[in-house]
């Protein structure tokens, strides 16, 4: 099976590849034998189109995209010998981040998203794969970010409450302003400190897409 191409019927794709540490191995009790964790996930809003329509959106009970991210990685887990871990399953939590930032070149951005030098703040991981070895085409790392290049650095003075500093990010400032602000133009499609990033602008999530993972942090909030 091109696991490329069945990942791509769903909006998904193939993220990198980075080999577990024994100890890792041991602290979260995986097989020995599927030491390999390949990374999947969406570039822009690739998977929308797709997840919009699942069963999981459309019936109204929470968290439809961990739900459906559930779902997609038990069909392809069905059809090979691998198995699939999640970064919202917990505890224990996985460490995703890490995992990313050793299989992809990817540098902390300003408002705490991971940057891409390609995607920039449009992406972000639905689950991995454990295996023995995967045949899939990987990307060489790359040293730097385009943050650091950033001619004032526009994600940082978009937030209409400040809630970014380049130190950290003030979530209850953000959420009560959300909460309290339901006509706020972020409300409607999203963080406007991640749409004010220069990089990768044609990769944007669509309105929608931004709205429904914004309702989702307020959800968490509440």
């Amino acid at each position: 099976m091109n696991l490329d191409r069945r990942l791509l019927q769903y909006g998904l794709f193939t993220r990198g590849v980075t080999r577990l540490t024994a100890a890792e191995i041991e602290t979260y009790g995986f097989a020995a034998d599927k030491p390999v964790l390949l990374l999947v996930g969406n570039i822009g809003s690739s998977y929308w189109p797709i997840f919009s329509q699942s069963a999981e959106y459309l019936d109204g009970a929470a968290d439809p995209l961990d739900r459906w991210s559930q779902r997609v990685a038990n069909e392809i887990a069905s059809e090979l010998p691998v198995q699939p871990v999640y970064p919202f399953v917990g505890p224990p939590y996985y460490p995703f981040q890490q995992w990313a930032q050793r299989a992809e070149s990817l540098a902390q951005s300003p408002v705490g998203v991971m940057m891409h030098p390609e995607y920039g703040l449009w992406h972000s991981y639905r689950f991995a794969l454990l295996g023995s070895e995967f045949d899939v085409t990987q990307q060489p790392l790359q040293a730097g970010s385009p943050c650091l290049d950033c001619v004032g650095q526009p994600c940082l003075h978009r937030c209409p409450v400040d809630a970014f500093d380049g130190n950290g990010y003030d979530v209850d400032r953000c959420a009560d302003f959300l909460l309290q602000t339901p006509q706020a133009e972020c409300r409607s499609r999203g963080c406007l400190a991640r749409y004010a990033c220069p990089v990768a602008t044609e990769l944007s999530y669509l309105p929608e897409q931004g709205k429904f993972h914004l309702d989702a942090f307020l959800n968490a909030r509440k």
